[in-house]
């Protein structure tokens, strides 16, 4: 290449720098791509409903069940069994829509609670959560505890049982995660200490609900736990509306 190429190259390339200089003047701010964040009310708003979907689901899946079948006694997975009655209502409610709900909800707090250990695990382990109650609408098992001679021997029934295991193990390593998370955070700090006390409080409310039954008792707990995911989803709703919402530099 010439010396002419090179110096006309030279001016074109500072000529567009000073043209860049000029639009960012006119608009107020440097011409650099941004990514939109995720939009947080959104998200907070899918947090709320996801108690709501979760809740719904349970009361009319266990209405719709005949009279033989004991929400007191009998597992909520059996709700969306293969021979359930009106499966349904809790595989697409309380298990589809509820779990993308609260993967939409992660996704809120991934952007609002920064990038600390403790936060991102936890918000990570909130996803999982919600693609493991998606996935259940689909893995049901092949047929109720209450049904004569019943064996959950297929694919999907062992898609189950792994899939609710990570579940409830998340159920109780989530909420201790994210109450470190929120000690940090000034904006959070004041439900550090009743997320730290969520998982001994799910397991004090289930005991006395054991006494009725095992059905009883996982009822109460899983909504306790949704419950407090309520909470958090309404926090982020009032920070979000306030614009306080990035974590504390």
């Amino acid at each position: 290449m010439t010396a002419t190429g090179i110096g006309a190259n030279s001016r074109s390339a500072e000529s567009n720098v000073d043209r860049a200089d000029e639009l960012a003047n006119v608009f107020g701010r440097p011409l650099v791509c941004e990514t939109r964040p995720v939009p947080l009310r959104a998200a907070a708003i899918c947090g709320l409903l996801a108690p709501v979907t979760f809740i719904v689901g349970l009361v009319l899946g266990d209405l719709a069940q005949p009279d033989a079948f004991s929400p007191a006694n009998d597992n909520i997975s059996d709700l969306g069994a293969q021979t359930a009655d009106q499966a349904w209502i809790y595989n697409q409610i309380a298990a589809n829509l509820n779990g993308l709900l609260i993967v939409a909800f992660a996704l809120g707090l991934w952007h609002a609670l920064g990038s600390g250990w403790f936060a991102r695990l936890g918000v990570l382990g909130l996803a999982v959560i919600g693609v493991t109650r998606f996935l259940e609408g689909f893995l049901r098992l092949d047929c109720r505890g209450m049904d004569e001679g019943c064996e959950n021997t297929s694919w999907q029934a062992d898609g189950h049982r792994f899939e609710s295991g990570v579940a409830s193990t998340l159920f109780f390593l989530v909420p201790l995660l994210l109450a470190f998370a929120f000690r940090r955070l000034p904006q959070w700090r004041d439900v550090w200490l009743p997320t730290l006390l969520v998982v001994p409080v799910v397991v004090a409310v289930s005991i006395p609900f054991s006494l009725i039954g095992d059905g009883a008792a996982v009822r109460a707990a899983s909504i306790t736990w949704f419950l407090w995911l309520g909470l958090l989803a309404w926090r982020l709703l009032r920070l979000a509306d306030s614009r306080i919402v990035g974590p504390a530099s």
